[in-house]
């Protein structure tokens, strides 16, 4: 319960936009009507259970919506991949009661579920304005399993609400039993060289315990268990001196750290087609 009340206070926020005094009645119309507000505010937070819905038959409710205290301007940022029509909807739902009676709460419980969204931040501007602030998940791969394709995080975290067609050409394919949870240390290791690693197209994990890599020129690299930083250094040793990729190999073995093993393939058809690529 407590860490509940910590992340409200940080996630939720009511805030009153500087009103105008340039005239003396419109100071004593916002001052009566700053005075009604702090009423209502403090029956709205006296609510238990979190119920923060004030009955929206009262005159008070008709009075605050009449004078502009209901949702005109939703505010939202940090969206790069969740589609921000998707916040408003959500908002939407209560643009016909009063921006006080707005269950931010409720707002935070919907948004946080959109598996896009790894924080939001909620925030009540009077008399007219909802702020939505959101910091999404960063995908790094495509998942690949019997249920189908699915992008997911460094750390492992499946976005399921991502249409991965249009990540296909981003993101490496990984494949196999607990490669999810084991991918953000071998992306580590590629990412030393992005130029090279640009090829692998995917990354398939071989008994829980090592990777295969798989590059567009149809050469496979067999890493080791262990001491992969340095194998991988071979591999781009090998492609600095000898253009390893366009070299009709299609199997290089570095499980021993002893050797290099390679296979080349003379198959005509297969020389034909990558050298049409």
């Amino acid at each position: 319960m407590l860490k509940l009340m910590n992340q409200e206070k940080n996630t939720f926020k009511t805030r009153f936009y500087k009103f105008g005094t340039k005239k003396i009645m419109k100071i004593i119309y916002w001052s009566v009507l700053l005075f009604i507000l702090i009423l209502s505010s403090l029956y709205f937070f006296s609510k238990s259970n979190k119920n923060y819905l004030i009955n929206q038959s009262t005159p008070l409710d008709q009075f605050l919506i009449k004078n502009g205290f209901k949702i005109k301007n939703i505010l939202i940022s940090g969206t790069h991949n969740l589609s921000q029509d998707y916040l408003r909807n959500i908002i939407k739902t209560q643009n016909h009661i009063n921006i006080l009676n707005v269950n931010l709460h409720r707002i935070y419980n919907k948004i946080i579920q959109n598996s896009w969204v790894e924080e939001t931040y909620v925030e009540r501007i009077l008399p007219d304005t909802i702020k939505i602030k959101v910091l999404e998940k960063k995908p790094i791969a495509i998942w690949q399993n019997q249920k189908g394709n699915k992008l997911i995080t460094i750390n492992g975290d499946v976005i399921s609400h991502a249409n991965v067609n249009r990540f296909k050409n981003n993101f490496p394919i990984i494949k196999g039993e607990k490669s999810k949870k084991n991918i953000s240390t071998i992306l580590k290791i590629l990412e030393t060289n992005k130029n090279f690693s640009k090829n692998i197209w995917s990354l398939t994990f071989i008994n829980q315990r090592r990777w295969d890599l798989h590059f567009n020129q149809g050469l496979i690299v067999r890493l080791p268990s262990q001491n992969v930083m340095k194998a991988w250094q071979k591999i781009i040793k090998l492609q600095t001196d000898y253009n390893i990729l366009n070299l009709r190999l299609i199997e290089i073995d570095l499980r021993n750290p002893e050797q290099i093993l390679g296979k080349i393939n003379f198959d005509k058809k297969v020389i034909l087609r990558r050298k049409h690529l």
